[in-house]
C-alpha cells in the first residue's frame, strides 16, 4: 500500500494526506495525531471523527459518541448522515464531511485516487463487473424487497438514512405473505444471480455493498419508493 492509494483532506485551504497505514484524524482541537478543527467549539468531540483505508478501501468513520456527522456527495447533491460508532465507505472521488459543532459547521474535502475506486467494484472473473438495466432484469417480488430492505437509502432528506430496514422491518413493510426469512432468501438470490455476472458481495457488509452498487449502477433508485404501502 503506497502513497499511490492515499487520500487527500482539506480542511480551511490546508490539504492533508492520509496514507493507508497512517489515518487522517479530526476533532475539537490538534492533539497527539488529530487535527483540530475549531478549541473553542465545545459542539465538536474531542475526536470526531477519521479517514481511513481498510480492506483495500477509504472510509469515513464517525468516532464520536454522541455527535453525527453529514457526507455531502457532490456528484448525487444530497446529504447522508453518519450516526457514532458508524463507518461510509467512499465510492465516489470528492466527498464533503461536514461536521456540525455549537458555532459552526465545518467542512472537510476528501479526494480519493481513481485507483481505489476501481478496487472498490465487488467485480470476479472475466466480466467487467458493470451492469446495466437491461443486464439484470429483476422480478416484481426482487423490485418489491430490494425497495422494503433499501427505503431508507432511497427517501429524499431529512427521512434519509444510511441504514437499511432489518429484513423483519422490511416483512412487516411488504405485509402479506412476506416474512424476515422470505425477505432474507429473496436477497440472496438477487446476490447470486448478480455473482453469475461477475459482480461479488462477500463478507459481513455484503448487504451495504450490493445496496451502493445498485444505487451507482441506477439500478435501486426513489421511485422504487412508490411499490411500498404508503408509511406512517
Amino acid at each position: 500500500m503506497g502513497e499511490s492509494n492515499a487520500a487527500v483532506v482539506e480542511v480551511r485551504a490546508v490539504k492533508h494526506l492520509a496514507a493507508p497505514e497512517s489515518p487522517f484524524i479530526f476533532g475539537r482541537h490538534d492533539d497527539n495525531g488529530i487535527v483540530g478543527l475549531d478549541p473553542n467549539d465545545m459542539g465538536i468531540s474531542a475526536v470526531a471523527g477519521s479517514i481511513e483505508w481498510d480492506q483495500g478501501r477509504w472510509h469515513v468513520v464517525n468516532r464520536s459518541l454522541k455527535r453525527v456527522l453529514y457526507l455531502d456527495d457532490t456528484r448525487r447533491g444530497h446529504l447522508t448522515r453518519l450516526d457514532c460508532q458508524h463507518r461510509h465507505a467512499i465510492n465516489v472521488p470528492r466527498l464533503v464531511v461536514l461536521v456540525p459543532g455549537a458555532i459552526y459547521t465545518h467542512q472537510l474535502v476528501v479526494d480519493v485516487p481513481a485507483s481505489t475506486l476501481k478496487r472498490d467494484r465487488p467485480t470476479a472473473g472475466p466480466t467487467t463487473g458493470t451492469l446495466t438495466p437491461d443486464a439484470c432484469l429483476f422480478s416484481e417480488r426482487d423490485l418489491d424487497v430490494l425497495a422494503a430492505r433499501y427505503a431508507p437509502l432511497l427517501r429524499p432528506p431529512p427521512r434519509r438514512s444510511p441504514h437499511p430496514h432489518t429484513y423483519a422491518e422490511a416483512a412487516d413493510l411488504l405485509g402479506g405473505e412476506w416474512t424476515r426469512s422470505r425477505v432474507l432468501k429473496q436477497l440472496e438470490r438477487i446476490r447470486a444471480r448478480l455473482a453469475k455476472k461477475g459482480v461479488v458481495f462477500d463478507g459481513p457488509h455484503a448487504s451495504y455493498e450490493m445496496a451502493e452498487y445498485l444505487i451507482d449502477e441506477g439500478l435501486l433508485r426513489p421511485r422504487l419508493l412508490d411499490r411500498l404501502p404508503p408509511g406512517p
